[in-house]
């Protein structure tokens, strides 16, 4: 009985990734609301009314957290406030029944990985001295990273190479490289550490002090230049066990994991891009290139031949994985105005589309998503884009009680990505989650149900 059950089982692996503060929480909270409570006329998946049904929760995997949906459902509800941020990978894992998918039913399998983690992904494939020289090339040839990086870089160059001052100059990097928006920060447990303490706001004097750069304190390592490897043979050792350990141990089980999944869902903030200027856009361009590089994704036509076969003939936990379809997705859509809304799926597609073309047998998507509508929208006025919501900053940036809606202008997307703009030329004021109190009554979205209907396929 098992296994005829396993073979009526459609398994959907799906892995969520974005940068730091691009949505995945919210929007993982958002579809499984959905899901759970589904009505057909405000979530329609698939080409017809489809009604989900039989609906139930399923035990993670082992070695995997559960996603809080509850806790975080709540937060938006009653803690007014977006959720907090992915601290360690989770899970979620629900099975239902599709009202036209007679034979099968769905298990879904829902992977929230920390974005932070993206940053090295550049250590798979590649041993201590390929990442140092990858990451050294950052560093130093762009100007952004190497004002900052500067003391290290000189250290680096040092005839006497002292390993307490490579370590000091390093972190203290890393740390301005945070306090001034990079998202370039690996060893990433500098930033999000391997129990999921989040660096704070400090000096990069205090922030180095209390900071690892590895798995621990005692297992720290930095890059090293090919001079300085020749020079310190010792020191190389030692950061290269250091390094295939923190790899290994860290890096290579999530993005394993990513690997396994059949369909990945690669959320890109249009608005932060554009709000954080052109060196935000080359950053962030930059580690989604490596990531996809790692992950490589799509089949080849033999691959693709024996996909319906298995379907069929193998149950559910034997039948293959392997990254087909990626939907990208520019999340926030209800912080632009509706003039604007095409113009983020235009800009996501120009920035990722060069380097999607290089895989086959990768079905690619390219939309835009509002998981919570908060805010409403007024005609514009002479020119000017203008919405309705309940800030949430002040005009300094700081962080104000929940009070009346507001008027507030947003700025107008540009047709394609500038060569240059600075921070702050764009402006998408933040604003209060507008959740419905009754957990049964999803909220208001846009798009969720077209992304999960391309990713289940």
């Amino acid at each position: 009985m098992g296994f005829l059950t396993g073979l009526k089982t459609e398994q959907r692996r799906i892995g969520v990734v974005g940068l730091y503060n691009s949505g995945k929480t919210v929007l993982l909270t958002s579809l499984i609301n959905h899901l759970q409570h589904h009505d057909p006329t405000r979530f329609a998946l698939g080409h017809d009314r489809v009604i989900v049904r039989r609906f139930r929760i399923e035990p993670t995997d082992k070695e995997w957290d559960k996603f809080n949906y509850e806790g975080h459902r709540d937060a938006l509800v009653h803690g007014g406030h977006w959720p907090a941020k992915t601290r360690d990978r989770s899970q979620f894992v629900c099975r239902f029944e599709r009202s036209d998918w007679t034979v099968h039913d769905v298990l879904l399998k829902l992977y929230d990985l920390p974005g932070e983690r993206i940053a090295d992904a550049a250590m798979m494939g590649r041993s201590f001295a390929e990442w140092s020289d990858h990451i050294l090339s950052v560093l130093g040839n762009d100007s952004t990273y190497r004002v900052h990086c500067l003391p290290f870089l000189e250290v680096l160059a040092d005839t006497d190479v002292q390993e307490a001052r490579l370590l000091r100059t390093y972190k203290e990097s890393l740390a301005r490289l945070i306090l001034h928006y990079k998202p370039l920060i690996t060893p990433s447990t500098f930033l999000l550490d391997a129990t999921g303490s989040l660096a704070e706001p400090d000096t990069p004097e205090n922030l180095a002090e209390k900071r690892c750069c590895g798995l621990d304190a005692t297992r720290s390592f930095v890059p090293l230049s090919a001079d300085c490897r020749e020079r310190c043979p010792v020191l190389v050792e030692k950061y290269d066990a250091f390094f295939r350990q923190y790899r290994d141990e860290l890096v290579a089980p999530l993005l394993f994991a990513l690997k396994s999944c059949h369909a990945l869902l690669v959320l890109i903030d249009v608005t932060m891009l554009l709000a954080g200027g052109v060196g935000m856009y080359d950053d962030n361009r930059q580690m989604l290139q490596d990531l996809i590089e790692v992950l490589d994704p799509g089949k080849n036509p033999w691959e693709k031949l024996f996909d319906p076969v298995s379907r069929w003939l193998l149950p559910h936990t034997l039948r293959p994985g392997g990254i087909d379809r990626i939907a990208f997705v520019a999340p926030k859509l209800d912080l632009v105005h509706p003039l604007d809304r095409d113009r983020m799926v235009h800009l996501i597609r120009r920035m990722v589309q060069r380097y999607v073309q290089n895989y086959d047998g990768l079905r690619a998507e390219y939309l835009n998503c509002s998981a919570v509508v908060s805010t409403k929208v007024l005609p514009d006025k002479a020119g000017e884009r203008y919405l309705i919501g309940v800030p949430m900053r002040s005009a300094d940036g700081r962080k104000i009680p929940r009070g009346e809606e507001q008027c507030f202008a947003v700025s107008e997307l540009p047709d394609d990505w500038p060569i240059e703009w600075s921070p702050g030329t764009y402006q998408f004021p933040e604003v209060y989650p507008r959740m419905p109190v009754r957990k049964d009554y999803p909220p208001d979205q846009i798009n969720l149900d077209r992304i999960l209907t391309f990713l289940l396929g």
